[in-house]
């Protein structure tokens, strides 16, 4: 985190987007295949990215007291609300389809493409 209250961003709004929509979908299907059922929740999706903040904020040198976390904290629940709240509003409509949604339809099709490629080749 900043050490400052001002955000620290390096990366554009667009290329964190393209990340999220490989990650969270990666994440649920490796879930998926290591589930006995088959089956992902949000619950086990959002404890994985909460680990990876968590491992962020564990190793910010600029964290050292409990106001600091206290701080940390609040600036994650910004992060997530602002996310939340542009990803809601960047539907097409309210009954829209979610980013989500969109980017497991992307992330299938692009496993497809590999696989119908690696199948050519063989």
């Amino acid at each position: 985190m900043a050490a400052s209250p001002t955000p620290d961003f390096t990366v554009s709004d667009a290329d964190k987007l393209a990340i999220a929509s490989h990650v969270v979908p990666a994440i649920m299907e490796s879930f998926r295949a290591m589930s006995a059922e088959g089956v992902v929740t949000a619950d086990d999706v959002i404890d994985t990215l909460s680990l990876g903040i968590a491992t962020m904020l564990e190793n910010d040198t600029h964290i050292r007291t409990p106001e600091d976390t206290e701080a940390a904290m609040q600036s994650v629940e910004t992060f997530v609300n602002r996310w939340a709240r542009r990803l809601r509003d960047g539907r097409s409509s309210p009954d829209g389809p979610s980013f989500l949604a969109k980017s497991i339809d992307k992330y299938r099709a692009e496993l497809a493409e590999i696989e119908a490629q690696a199948a050519d080749q063989s």
